[in-house]
């Protein structure tokens, strides 16, 4: 990839939600070797990302004049490895980006899938001026009004079951729209669930679809 990237003229990142740290981190990249780039999202950029670098001047739609496109799927310490593999010096914005990425893909650090290797990488973004206070701030410690009225809800109205290991979280667009909130709001209430001393799994159900369960998180630790 980052030899294509070198030869190309135009460059387009697309990714989503998931990747946009990356995204944001291999824009910068690009910048360096002053080519051309645009980055482009289809779906609405979560609200906690606005402050990644470049997240401003993302575009809807592929530019039609563009002569490579790269459907983005790195996770940032995969992106990470690639940089540091490829002898690309990190800047403070790349480093920001990717420190950031650790964050949403670990959730904070937390989950399971966390190892030495991360808190490596973590330390070594740091070192290359990783805002990381700021990171910390947008992504764990940021929400919205309509998210706070939507855990009021959906707290509220939690069933445990199974001996209390199990825990049911109801919604619908009537509940959603008097929160105005949408249904991706949903997931900081299920981590939250999940934090319950005998829960190992939250179920999500949508109460006008016949209860059908739309999400489902479970303990893996």
């Amino acid at each position: 990839m980052i030899k294509a990237i070198q030869e190309a003229n135009f460059v387009v990142i697309k990714a989503d939600n998931k990747f946009l740290s990356s995204a944001s981190a291999l824009y910068t990249y690009i910048l360096t070797l002053h080519k051309k780039v645009s980055l482009v999202c289809e779906n609405e950029i979560d609200k906690r990302l606005l402050f990644l670098p470049w997240t401003d001047k993302c575009r809807k739609i592929v530019p039609s004049s563009s002569d490579f496109i790269i459907e983005l799927d790195l996770t940032s310490s995969k992106l990470y490895k690639l940089f540091i593999d490829n002898n690309i010096k990190i800047n403070q914005k790349m480093a920001t980006a990717l420190y950031a990425g650790l964050l949403l893909e670990s959730d904070g650090f937390l989950n399971s899938s966390v190892d030495g290797t991360i808190f490596a990488i973590a330390r070594e973004l740091i070192e290359y001026k990783a805002e990381y206070k700021l990171c910390t701030k947008m992504i764990m410690k940021s929400t919205s009004l309509s998210a706070l009225r939507l855990k009021a809800i959906l707290l509220n109205n939690m069933i445990l079951s199974q001996n209390a290991t199990v825990a049911s979280l109801h919604v619908s667009d009537e509940i959603l729209k008097a929160a105005g909130a949408g249904l991706k709001d949903c997931d900081e209430v299920m981590n939250e669930a999940l934090k319950l001393p005998h829960v190992n799994e939250v179920r999500l159900v949508k109460i006008d679809e016949s209860d059908k369960i739309i999400k489902n998180y479970k303990d893996v630790s």
